[in-house]
């Protein structure tokens, strides 16, 4: 095969760059006008392939896109990366749990949605007219093909509907997910059975059952085996990765070697692709920089080249009549709804519901266009039947985000659903999920270093999670710093392991100063970053010049910790708020820990009252009591942790010193309290009352810092 030249690589950036900027610009469009962005990205295709450009400009077209197999095939290749990292993201966002509870109506669904469509695909491949066959004395072959060609939903294109839609998370856009990769494989199945009857004049039973075998054992291998070394590896690049974005590479490359898995057995790379995603998501150490990373490449760049390509494909005027065109489009869109929407009837759902269904697995898109490119290829498609395929496959993918969309306004969420999508808008609030929490722990040899390490195992008890201990220098280390260091973290490592903590490993690192070696650590992608408070200096309660800086500078929560010599695990943790965000942060970090250490804890929330309250004396009544609205917002939070919490209500002039009559009178033994940093401050400052609690306070203390980065999070 001979190389590029300068003119193939030329025309090749200039199609790219048409093919990119048309489709975001038209997706645009369409977001706008409330509809999914999937249609523009199609009619991009559409726009500058033979229907338009090439009809009102051919001169243009033909200079643009040439009669050149290489330069096409090298631009077809880059358009199934796009749909390999969307299939990708798409397994990323289905939840296991989901798929399971709407197993067995995807198969209700996909079944009958491939059954009619199939026995009215081969019925109108026995009528056609023989001036549309090949080969007319090969008509078998192509009713077969015409059935496979009608049975098909196309993944990719439903999955970037439901994403355009916020459907992902939905129960009923995960049923149309579900049943889609069902089609999408036994489509495969069928056309490899067509493909060895074109190609050997038999079925090849032998094949089929062969490929068949593969799926199941590729299937079996990432459910019971691949999706645990899948969560190890991703652990690995997350703990031990240097390089930058290592998370979304490994993610793209175990998606490509499942891709090649599937392809070289014979079920699309798509597939593939799509079961690596679903592993990946169960990866707990999956991060959402990695999943935002990973998304904003496929949505924003290769998924909208693919479906401008596949519009790329269409010549609306390759026809010589348009009736046979609707009659197979009528076929086309009047089986699958039949078949899906009567499975989601006979399942039980609703008609609107079922519906929605029906019309979502009516898009072919993608898939009908490969199908069409493979029936041309081995001679079964006349070239105007190929495009009627290819029609057919852009016209249902146009249709069904619109339609979809209207039915989708009409169908109420269940209250289990409800539950499920606000425990989730919940959760995605809190900092880190323990399951794979990753943490930094400062090294230490004092008893607030140790209570910082027994917080940060609490926390990732979890056996995907890992806790590192590090140690910073300012310059070289020295020997004797070294062996110093190691019985330190002998230390902590086993309060840590004595916690529950699985992975506890060790790292150096050396800067000008001891601040600016912990934040060139933190940047390596930690959930939170613990320490031990530093001498008090001057009237500082926490003090210390490292410990102001790290809370400055730090893109992650920090929690400074302070012992008093209590055993651990400690019992009772009091929890003051006031519904900031920084106050809700530490509430969830006093909660995490409760939940893991088996304490009690309390929710405090102080009123202030005014010596003299004007509103009070003006209109003789007291205004509603906030507080109970707060600390029944944490205690919703810790209902979906499967806590129970105890709440306290208070008011005062001075709320320090009521937070501190509650510590000491409940017997406390430790106060998480979450802060706001002063930066203006010289050193660690969170404001005078923080500061009184601190320095007057019996019990251990947490001092949970927010980022400003974290603020709008937490709102």
């Amino acid at each position: 095969m001979p190389h590029l030249n300068e003119i193939q690589v030329l025309r090749f950036l200039i199609q790219f760059t048409l093919l990119f900027v048309v489709a975001r610009a038209l997706a645009d469009i369409m977001k706008r006008l409330g509809q999914a962005t999937v249609i523009g990205e199609l009619l991009a295709g559409i726009v500058l392939g033979p229907s338009l450009l090439g009809r009102v400009a051919p001169a243009v077209y033909r200079l643009l896109f040439p009669a050149d197999p290489l330069a096409d095939h090298l631009l077809e290749a880059l358009a199934w990366i796009g749909v390999i990292m969307l299939l990708l993201y798409t397994g990323l966002e289905t939840d296991l749990g989901i798929l399971r509870s709407v197993g067995r109506a995807s198969v209700a669904v996909s079944w009958l949605g491939i059954v009619i469509p199939w026995a009215s695909g081969f019925a109108l491949g026995q009528a056609i007219p023989a001036s549309y066959l090949a080969h007319p004395g090969d008509r078998l072959i192509f009713s077969l093909f015409i059935a496979v060609a009608m049975s098909i939903s196309a993944v990719p294109v439903i999955a970037k509907i439901l994403i355009d839609l916020d459907m992902m998370r939905r129960d009923l856009g995960m049923l149309i997910l579900a049943a889609g990769i069902l089609d999408d494989t036994t489509g495969w199945l069928m056309l490899s059975l067509v493909a060895g009857l074109v190609e050997h004049g038999v079925i090849d039973l032998r094949s089929l059952g062969s490929i068949a075998i593969a799926v199941v054992i590729f299937v079996g291998f990432c459910y019971f085996l691949g999706a645990d070394l899948v969560v190890r590896i991703m652990r690995w690049v997350d703990d031990r990765g240097m390089a930058e974005h290592a998370g979304m590479s490994a993610m793209v490359g175990i998606a490509m070697v499942c891709a090649i898995v599937t392809q070289a057995i014979g079920i699309h790379a798509v597939f593939g692709a799509f079961i690596a995603g679903v592993m990946i998501g169960r990866s707990a150490r999956l991060r959402r920089s990695d999943r935002t990373e990973l998304e904003a490449a496929t949505i924003g760049v290769f998924a909208p080249v693919f479906f401008a390509y596949s519009g790329l494909k269409v010549d609306i005027f390759a026809l010589s009549g348009a009736n046979l065109f609707f009659i197979v489009l009528g076929i086309a869109i009047l089986g699958k709804l039949v078949g899906c929407t009567g499975g989601a009837l006979l399942y039980g759902l609703g008609v609107r519901e079922s519906l929605a269904i029906g019309v979502g697995m009516n898009a072919r898109g993608g898939m009908g266009i490969i199908v069409a490119l493979i029936g041309l290829s081995h001679g079964i498609l006349t070239p105007e039947m190929y495009a009627i395929i290819i029609m057919v496959a852009v016209a249902t993918s146009l249709m069904t985000p619109p339609l979809l969309s209207w039915l989708l306004a009409g169908v109420e969420r269940g209250p289990a659903e409800m539950r499920r999508l606000e425990r989730e808008k919940i959760l995605a609030r809190v900092p880190f999920s323990k399951e794979g929490a990753k943490l930094l722990v400062l090294a230490g040899g004092g008893p607030h270093a140790q209570l910082a390490a027994h917080i940060a195992a609490a926390l990732g008890n979890h056996r995907d999670a890992s806790i590192t201990v590090f140690h910073a220098t300012a310059g070289e280390s020295t020997p004797q710093a070294n062996e110093q260091f190691n019985e330190h973290f002998a230390l902590i490592k086993s309060i840590a392991e004595s916690s529950g903590a699985e992975n506890v490993s060790q790292r150096s690192g050396a800067a000008e100063t001891v601040a600016e070696a912990i934040m060139k650590e933190s940047q390596r992608g930690y959930d939170a970053i613990f320490a031990g408070a530093s001498p008090a200096v001057d009237d500082y309660a926490l003090g210390g010049d490292v410990l102001h800086e790290l809370a400055a500078k730090a893109r992650t929560p920090v929690i400074i910790t302070r012992n008093v010599g209590a055993p651990m695990p400690l019992r009772r943790v009091l929890v003051p708020t006031t519904g900031a965000p920084f106050s809700r942060l530490g509430a969830t970090v006093g909660m995490l820990y409760a939940q893991a250490a088996g304490a009690q804890m309390t929710v405090m929330y102080v009123k202030e009252i005014p010596f003299v309250s004007f509103r009070k004396f003006r209109s003789g009544i007291q205004s509603p009591n906030e507080g109970e609205k707060i600390t029944n917002d944490i205690r919703i939070l810790a209902s979906h942790f499967g806590m129970q919490i105890e709440e306290q209500v208070a008011s005062g002039s001075r709320p320090e010193n009521a937070i501190l009559t509650a510590a000491e009178r409940g017997n406390f033994d430790l106060l998480v309290m979450g802060v706001q940093f002063r930066p203006a401050e010289r050193l660690l400052y969170f404001g005078p009352r923080v500061e009184h609690i601190l320095r007057n306070v019996r019990c251990a203390v947490a001092v949970v810092v927010l980022p400003e980065i974290f603020v709008k999070d937490y709102l």
